[in-house]
């Protein structure tokens, strides 16, 4: 079997092999059985699928069973990603990987995978290489005399037109929006103490990451958080839930009020500073375009581009690390939270 490459496909790698690569493919089908115990090694010179509890599996091996493609859908995670191991045109062995559908964490998994399976035998990256198609792989597997492939770009091209329709929205949206007024900001005054004689007053609750969903329901009419950011909340060993908490108090009223000109615009800028937060653009488009949906969302039939982020901290390390990655929908005049409190990755690697 031999794979031609001539050009770098998105959201895939392909490396070359130092190391002998007979082993690799029975680490990889034992990886699998790790994470899923009904998954076996198949066949040599096979294709077909197999599904477990969690993995769904789809494969093709050579009659000798060292070389091989894969297609994995991860239930549990929500993942699809591809691996592949083969002898490329020019006699050089290539593995290859890319992650088709997934968060932050199908990234790590795929990142253990490749580190724990392939990584003793991968060398240089072959950025010349065009990640090839899975169909390619196993349609060329099976014709030794090679295959033509023929590449379809419609659903390009029809994703491409969908972002267009959303840049042009946002751009009309944007013309229509009121002057920020340039006004120094004054703080209010602070609150007087309630006196003794007047009793206790009642105490603010005290959220936990695992009450994200109560609070996303209980001020939906000010701020919007999705489903995924509130998985990935709960998920989160971030240590400090009050600044997240605080945080998204900060969008729900003084960025809100600055977004809809009831507020100058410092009064949410004194507040982020103080709290010593970050705010900012998210990632250049050109980039999150390259990272599947990871910096996407979809609002009121639209694709949307999670623009901006709040973030405390530069080291990855998601204990101590919080961004909050968001947008604004002029709809409904909110603050709509697409993933929060971990980092997402800037770049496949």
């Amino acid at each position: 079997m031999h794979v031609s490459a001539d050009a770098v496909g998105q959201l895939g790698e392909v490396f070359s092999l130092t190391g002998a690569h007979q082993t690799v493919a029975a680490s990889f089908w034992a990886w699998l059985g790790q994470q899923d115990h009904h998954i076996r090694p198949p066949a040599p010179d096979t294709i077909g699928s197999m599904c477990g509890d969690r993995l769904r599996v789809q494969w093709w091996t050579d009659p000798t069973g060292a070389w091989f493609a894969a297609q994995v859908v991860d239930m549990t995670a929500r993942s699809f990603w591809e691996v592949f191991l083969v002898p490329a045109r020019s006699g050089q062995q290539v593995a290859g990987r890319r992650l088709c559908m997934g968060d932050a964490s199908a990234i790590e998994l795929l990142d253990t995978l490749w580190l724990e399976v392939f990584g003793p035998q991968v060398g240089t990256q072959v950025v010349e290489a065009r990640y090839p198609a899975f169909a390619e792989l196993v349609a060329a597997g099976c014709n030794p005399s090679g295959v033509k492939t023929v590449r379809d770009d419609a659903a390009m091209v029809a994703r491409l037109e969908a972002d267009v329709a959303y840049w042009k929205h946002l751009a009309v949206s944007l013309s229509k929006t009121a002057p920020t007024r340039e006004s120094t900001y004054t703080p209010p005054p602070p609150a007087e103490a309630p006196s003794a004689a007047s009793g206790s007053t009642a105490t603010a609750r005290k959220w936990g990451l695992k009450d994200i969903a109560e609070y996303a329901e209980a001020n939906a009419h000010r701020i919007t958080i999705l489903q995924r950011a509130v998985s990935a909340t709960k998920r989160s060993s971030f240590e400090n839930p009050d600044l997240l908490y605080t945080c998204l108090e900060l969008l729900a009223i003084e960025y809100t009020e600055v977004k809809t000109g009831k507020a100058d615009r410092n009064a949410f800028k004194v507040k982020a500073e103080a709290l010593g937060i970050d705010f900012g653009g998210s990632v250049d488009p050109s980039v999150a375009g390259e990272l599947g949906d990871l910096y996407f969302i979809r609002l009121g039939g639209r694709r949307r581009f999670l623009d901006q982020h709040l973030g405390k901290g530069s080291a990855r390390d998601p204990r101590y690390c919080m961004r909050i990655y968001f947008c604004w929908d002029e709809d409904t005049n909110r603050v709509v939270i697409g993933h929060m409190p971990s980092h997402l990755p800037t770049s496949y690697t």
